[in-house]
């Protein structure tokens, strides 16, 4: 037991003379401050309405051809939105007519750049819907005008002549940025 305690105090010894030897401060800070007033924090709000109806010629759609309009979207919220289609509703009856439909959307900045020969941003069936962004930002406030066309496509069966395609819808949502 001797041994074991003449050892330890050993060990010991050798540990604080090592210590001492080596040098150095060691100290244990501490500190803390007041923040003042409470701080309040407050989330901003996403919201994307459509200001104005969606109105298409009603002219006979051929193969190739295609029918434009324009509808206003407004960012009612108060953080800046990036407006997107995430999808397409087909209509309520589907028929080869609507099966051949390619719906498409592109901002522009008057409704006089709409026409049916302008290239959508993004295009898509109802059988494969399109979810893309527009390419564009819309501050709280502000608002968009979105040429939205409907062209048949090429290769268009011909049963789908004297067909109608109505009641489709536009899913367009916003992403905050």
């Amino acid at each position: 037991m001797k041994t074991f305690l003449f050892a330890s105090a050993a060990i010991l010894g050798a540990t604080l003379l090592a210590t001492a030897a080596v040098g150095g401060t060691y100290a244990l800070l501490n500190s803390s401050a007041s923040a003042g007033p409470a701080v309040t924090i407050q989330a901003g709000s996403a919201e994307l309405s459509i200001t104005s109806d969606l109105e298409m010629s009603n002219t006979p759609l051929y193969p190739g051809a295609s029918n434009a309009g324009t509808v206003d979207v407004r960012n009612d919220g108060t953080v800046s939105l990036s407006p997107r289609l995430v999808g397409l509703t087909p209509p309520t009856v589907s028929t080869l007519l609507s099966e051949a439909l390619i719906v498409g959307v592109r901002a522009v900045s008057t409704v006089q750049e709409c026409t049916s020969n302008l290239t959508p941003t993004i295009a898509g069936t109802f059988a494969d819907p399109p979810a893309e962004e527009l390419g564009l930002t819309l501050a709280p406030g502000s608002s968009a005008l979105l040429c939205v066309s409907v062209r048949l496509s090429a290769d268009a069966p011909s049963g789908s002549q004297s067909q109608t395609a109505t009641s489709f819808g536009l899913l367009i949502d916003g992403r905050q940025v």
